[in-house]
């Protein structure tokens, strides 16, 4: 597979759950602080971002999700569950973390949900960024 045929699938994965028109990109962000915090796995807290059509971040709020303690609790399969429940509930876009174990990519990618890894900084930026990285991938424009 081709570079564009990768924007071309990973677009049309996005494409499920994608905003409609003139709404506004929903963006998580496993946050420390202010800052982009590391493993999604294991964020204690995650910001919850709506991300209007130019880049600005009209509506921010953060959640205790406790993944640090839950992640190796529970049978297999089960924080991956708590991960995508969080998702689904929250109506996610794009996810912002330090980094994400590739099945957990996997199971985002199959969600809907465009994950954006690797980002350091001021979290809210971050946000900013993902939703206009996530505009560009389902609008067939990504690189």
């Amino acid at each position: 597979m081709n570079s564009d045929e990768e924007a071309a699938w990973l677009a049309e994965k996005l494409l499920s759950l994608a905003p409609a028109e003139g709404e506004p990109v929903k963006v998580t962000v496993n946050v420390l602080g202010s800052e982009v915090g590391g493993g999604l796995g294991r964020a204690r807290e995650m910001a919850v971002a709506s991300v209007d059509a130019s880049g600005k971040v009209t509506d921010w709020r953060v959640e205790e999700v406790g993944w640090d303690v839950l992640h190796d609790q529970g049978p297999e399969g089960s924080h991956h569950g708590r991960i995508v429940t969080f998702m689904r509930e929250n109506q996610i876009n794009a996810v912002v973390a330090g980094h994400a174990g590739p099945p957990m990519v996997n199971t985002l990618v199959k969600l809907g949900v465009f994950p954006v890894l690797g980002l350091t900084g001021d979290a809210r930026e971050a946000a900013a960024a993902a939703a206009t990285r996530y505009r560009e991938v389902i609008k067939g424009q990504a690189a």
